[in-house]
């Protein structure tokens, strides 16, 4: 097995605080307060010390620090969070930090470069304002151009990330803000109103037609850009400027996380550590794609956390884990490999012979190549359909 299956080498890094809460942001975040971060970055450094004593984590290929609002942090304290993964763990090939454009400055993006920052993710969401401000977001479209440009500027990969579907919303024109903004990565993903959300509170609602419109016009806009789709929601200039930590957990490979809201896929131990593994239907800390994502309410979570509290500990099958491969690998444009599934866990949920591969393919919304299944365009519409009809018992 290669090196990724047998142990673990990303990670995943939560940071809670946020200047401002979006109407509808249903992650674990809260608004940072006087004295929370200290003990934040001492439970995290926590964390990283249990992480190393596991003795199956080796060097880094990427660490993601996401949110909430990363690049809220003051650069001392981002610092300190930055080092402390490096002691605990090491070096790493790639890291993305989350940056909203409201904590952004030229001097900023020069300071996370500097601690090793080699990827930045840019939360612009719209280049419309009034778009912006009915998502509540704290900022313009001048100060996203802003970032990307201070962003470009450092030498680092950048990405973008978009929301469609949204009422009212040109997306063609957003798509083409973003292309044009000279960026190599554009995230663009349908807004979700998940309960418990002021929008959900609001009665707020999308509907499918709605939402289908509005990936096909970010996909047409994004191919005459130059763009390739690596993933149902994720488009990249070239292979070098994808996100390779979050191929990793559409590969279903093993990553670590710390923090309060941050779930991790790790191999068992016969003694786990304080640090969270996920089940199979909250594997993704980032829960921006759409149908493959978990979802945490503000509910307090992040103060227990802070106050010592051990995170939750769950532990999946084998055939759990198969189908969640399935499920994920699926949603990149390369499919999935049935075998190298059925290698890794010893489970064979579905072959390209099935009754469902073959109505899947007969349908127009998959297709076979050897012992790789794939989504077609169609395929990648409907997918939560198609993975339902393959995984269904």
């Amino acid at each position: 097995m290669s090196a990724d299956v047998d142990s673990v080498r990303h990670l995943y890094v939560h940071v809670p605080f946020c200047p401002t809460i979006c109407d509808f942001c249903s992650f674990e975040v809260l608004e940072r307060r006087s004295g929370m971060v200290a003990p934040y970055l001492d439970r995290v450094d926590g964390e990283l010390a249990a992480l190393a004593d596991r003795g199956d984590v080796g060097v880094l290929r990427s660490v993601y620090l996401g949110g909430g609002t990363p690049s809220s942090l003051r650069s001392a304290e981002i610092a300190a969070l930055v080092e402390a993964i490096r002691r605990r763990l090491g070096g790493w090939e790639e890291m993305t930090l989350e940056v909203h454009p409201s904590t952004a400055s030229a001097d900023r993006f020069e300071i996370w470069r500097s601690l090793g920052v080699t990827r930045f993710s840019i939360g612009a969401q719209s280049f419309d304002d009034d778009v912006l401000r009915w998502l509540t977001r704290p900022h313009d479209a001048v100060a996203n151009h802003r970032a990307i440009e201070w962003a470009l500027a450092t030498g680092a990969a950048v990405s973008v990330d978009l929301m469609t579907a949204i009422p009212h919303q040109d997306v063609a024109a957003d798509v083409a803000s973003a292309s044009a903004s000279g960026v190599g990565h554009v995230s663009a993903y349908v807004v979700t109103i998940e309960e418990g959300t002021p929008f959900a509170d609001a009665r707020v609602e999308t509907d499918e037609l709605s939402e289908l419109g509005a990936i096909r016009s970010a996909a047409t806009g994004l191919e005459a850009a130059g763009f390739e789709r690596y993933e149902v929601s994720n488009w990249s200039r070239s292979i070098s400027e994808r996100c390779h930590h979050n191929e990793a957990y559409w590969a279903n490979s093993w990553w670590a996380a710390v923090g309060p809201g941050a779930s991790a896929h790790l191999p068992p131990l016969e003694s786990p550590r304080s640090v969270e593994l996920a089940d199979a239907s909250s594997l993704h800390p980032d829960p921006r794609s759409r149908g493959a994502v978990a979802v945490r309410t503000r509910s307090g979570a992040t103060t227990a956390w802070l106050s010592g509290e051990s995170p939750t500990i769950e532990f999946r099958t084998a055939r759990e884990a198969a189908s969640e491969s399935i499920l994920t690998g699926l949603r990149r444009t390369s499919g999935v490999d049935l075998v190298e599934v059925a290698h890794r866990w010893g489970e064979s949920i579905v072959d390209v012979g099935c009754t469902a591969v073959r109505g899947e393919v007969a349908s127009g919304r998959l297709v076979v190549e050897g012992s790789r299944v794939s989504a077609t365009v169609m395929g990648m519409e409907q997918l939560d359909a198609v993975t339902a009809a393959l995984l269904a018992d």
